[in-house]
C-alpha cells in the first residue's frame, strides 16, 4: 500500500464551528480518517469533534480508530503503534489519501508526528493543517488576553525542577493536564487563573479565580493558565 498525501489535522479542542474551513475541506475529500483513541473502551475525542461533518460527506470512507495509550512504557507504546500500522494498512488498501485528526494543533504534543514516523515508508506527500489549541479557547471564553505587549508566556507539560526556571521568567503560564497542584502553586506563588475542563465539549467548564482557591481536578481534558500578579513577576 501507498499513500499518495498524508494529512495531520488538527481539529481544535472539540467545538465543531472551531474547525477551520481548510480543514473542513480535506475531511470530506480525503478517502481515510485514522482517528486515535487512549483505549479499546474509549472512543476518538478527535473523531467525536468532525462527527457532524463526516455525515455530510457523499463518498465512500474508511474510518480507523487505532489505540495508543497514555503510557511512558515504551515496549507497551512500541506494541500499539506496530498493531496501528498494520491495521490502517490493512484496511486503507485502495485508498490515497488518508487524514490524522488530533485535538487541538498537531504540533502541540500531538502523536501525529510519530504516526508520521511509523508510516513515512508508505507516504508519497506530507501535508499539516493547523488547529485552535485549548489554551486559545479557554482564553477567548474568559475574554482574558494570554499576552499583551513583550509578555512571555510558557508552555509547560508537567511542574518539575525543569519548569521553576522558566516560571521565573514568564508572564502568563500554561500548564497542560496539570497534575501536581501543590508544587504548581508553589513555584508560581499568587496569580489569576484560568480552568478549562473538557473546553469546546458539551459538558465543559471554566472556572475563573486566584491560583491559590481553585480545585484542579486530576483528568485529561483539562488546561490551566496562570496570569502572574506583577509582583511575581
Amino acid at each position: 500500500m501507498k499513500i499518495r498525501k498524508l494529512y495531520g489535522i488538527g481539529v481544535g479542542p472539540g467545538d465543531p464551528e472551531l474547525l477551520t474551513l481548510k480543514a473542513c475541506r480535506i475531511l470530506k475529500e480525503v478517502d481515510m480518517i485514522v482517528a486515535p483513541r487512549s483505549s479499546e473502551k474509549k472512543r476518538s475525542l478527535a473523531l467525536l469533534t468532525i462527527e457532524g461533518l463526516i455525515k455530510e460527506r457523499e463518498n465512500l470512507l474508511i474510518v480507523v480508530e487505532p489505540v495508543f495509550p497514555m503510557t511512558k512504557d515504551r515496549e507497551k507504546l512500541e506494541l500499539y503503534w506496530r498493531k496501528a500500522r498494520e491495521e490502517v494498512l490493512e484496511k486503507g488498501k485502495g485508498c490515497e489519501t488518508m487524514a490524522f485528526v488530533t485535538l487541538g494543533d498537531p504540533s502541540m504534543y500531538s502523536t501525529f508526528y510519530r504516526f508520521f514516523d511509523i508510516f513515512k515508508d508508505a507516504v508519497d506527500e506530507i501535508e499539516v493543517i493547523p488547529g485552535v489549541t485549548s489554551f486559545s479557547a479557554c482564553s477567548s471564553i474568559a475574554k482574558v488576553p494570554l499576552a499583551e505587549g513583550n509578555e512571555i508566556v510558557s508552555i509547560i507539560p508537567e511542574a518539575n525542577d525543569k519548569s521553576t526556571k522558566v516560571v521565573d521568567k514568564s508572564d502568563t503560564l500554561i500548564f497542560l493536564k496539570p497534575k501536581n497542584i501543590e508544587r504548581i502553586r508553589k513555584q508560581v506563588g499568587k496569580g489569576r487563573a484560568i480552568l478549562g475542563i473538557k473546553i469546546g465539549f458539551e459538558d465543559q467548564k471554566l472556572v475563573l479565580g486566584n491560583l491559590d482557591a481553585i480545585e484542579v481536578p486530576n483528568q485529561y481534558l483539562v488546561t490551566l493558565i496562570v496570569k502572574k500578579e506583577e509582583k511575581e513577576k
